[in-house]
Order: C-alpha cells, then structure tokens, then sequence
C-alpha cells in the first residue's frame, strides 16, 4: 500500500485548473456537480495525488487510463489490477493505492469533552466524540474498500478497545 497527503492550498488556481483538463469524463461531471469550490478543489487534488502515486509506484500515465465506476461509483482502472481510494477533510486530502482492494478515510477530531452516555439492552455504552468519530472513520473505510454505499453502514460492524476489531 502507498498513499500520499496533502493540503489542497499546496496548489494553485493554474495547477488545479490545468489537471482538470486531464480527469476522466464521469468524474469532471461530478466535480462541475459539486456547489462548493472547496469541493471541487478537494476532488481535483485527489486527481493529482492519485497521478503522482500511479506515476511512482506503477510507472502508469493517469492520463492515458481508462477509468470506469461501478454501480456504487467506485472508481477502477480498466484492465488493472490496482485499487486506489480518495478521501478529504477539509484542506487535507488522502489517496491510497494497493494491490487489494482498499478503503480510506479521513475525519477531523474535534478537541472535546463531551462524553455520550448510550444505553442499548440494559449495557451502558460510555463514548467519546473521539470514539464515534473513530468508528464512523473505520465504516466508511470499510464501505468505500469493498464499493459500498451508506445503505449499508450498519454491515460494517468494529469493536473499538486496544486493538481495534472488525466483526
């Protein structure tokens, strides 16, 4: 697995514009969908982090792939046996690329003290906002790993202690 980070103000309206340009169709239709220039900006970025990532560890031109999306809009690239995985927060910005399947993603951790007390089937469940967000993270990885939409975040099931589970 390789990933790289980065902070979308790392790169200006020129470079951000200019990639646009190389983005296969389907996702420039999603970009142009997308109300919010931070949006637009995250989605370029991670277009760009991708590039770089097939071009190092691949030896592969993004622009001359064939990307293609599955029924969920999971992304693939056609006759490859690469996964990769986009996700931002913010001004960050994570891609990951793998020879399986792969699921990633970031979420800011507000500073809190804010404890939730959650009773389910007479068991006291005590959770951090730390804790939720950590578990929310773990789904969502999970879900975009295997191609998921959210109608199915309840399947993914972990247990969180000091090493984290998946059920």
């Amino acid at each position: 697995m390789n990933y790289l980070i980065d902070n979308i103000n790392n790169y200006t309206d020129l470079e951000i514009n200019n990639f646009y340009h190389l983005i296969y169709d389907e996702k420039k239709r999603r970009i142009d969908n997308f109300k919010s220039q931070i949006r637009k900006k995250q989605s370029i970025v991670g277009e760009i982090l991708l590039s770089k990532l097939l071009k190092e560890n691949y030896n592969l031109d993004y622009s001359k792939l064939s990307f293609f999306e599955n029924e969920n809009g999971k992304p693939f690239i056609k006759n490859k046996n690469i996964y990769f995985n986009i996700s931002h927060c913010n001004q960050y910005v994570v891609v990951a690329t793998s020879d399986f399947l792969i699921g990633i993603d970031i979420e800011k951790i507000k500073k809190t003290n804010n404890i939730l007390n959650i009773i389910k089937n007479n068991d006291i469940l005590i959770a951090t906002n730390k804790n939720i967000i950590t578990l929310y993270t773990l789904k969502e990885a999970y879900l975009k790993m295997k191609g998921l939409n959210f109608n199915y975040i309840n399947q993914a099931k972990f247990i969180i202690n000091k090493k984290i589970e998946c059920l």
